[in-house]
């Protein structure tokens, strides 16, 4: 019965998140984790974070308050890149014209 109420949550989630980022570009992460503590139940979190991402280079992004942000890890650059490809420049920010910082 606990798989099934967790099962539930986590899907829920998963609909919830996919519903939230329909159209937005964003650098997101989603974290499922799950620890027993060595207190004898499990608990399980679910984190979400919706990043706000102006222009995405290979080295970074800058999100829409004009500050920049390195990528925390290769799977969220190689996500990103996938997921926003037209919003995505393959260089290093440093090669465009004002670090990438675009004016449209």
């Amino acid at each position: 019965m606990r798989m099934l109420l967790k099962g539930t949550v986590i899907a829920l989630a998963l609909a919830g998140t996919a519903l939230a980022t329909t159209g937005a570009s964003s650098a997101d992460g989603f974290t499922i984790s799950t620890s027993n503590h060595g207190r004898g139940h499990t608990t399980t979190g679910i984190s979400i974070d919706f990043g706000n991402v102006a222009f995405a280079y290979r080295d970074g992004y800058w999100d829409n308050d004009h500050r920049w942000h390195k990528w925390r890890n290769a799977r969220e650059h190689r996500e990103y890149r996938d997921r926003h490809g037209d919003n995505y420049r393959g260089g290093n920010h440093r090669r465009y014209r004002g670090q990438g910082w675009r004016r449209d």
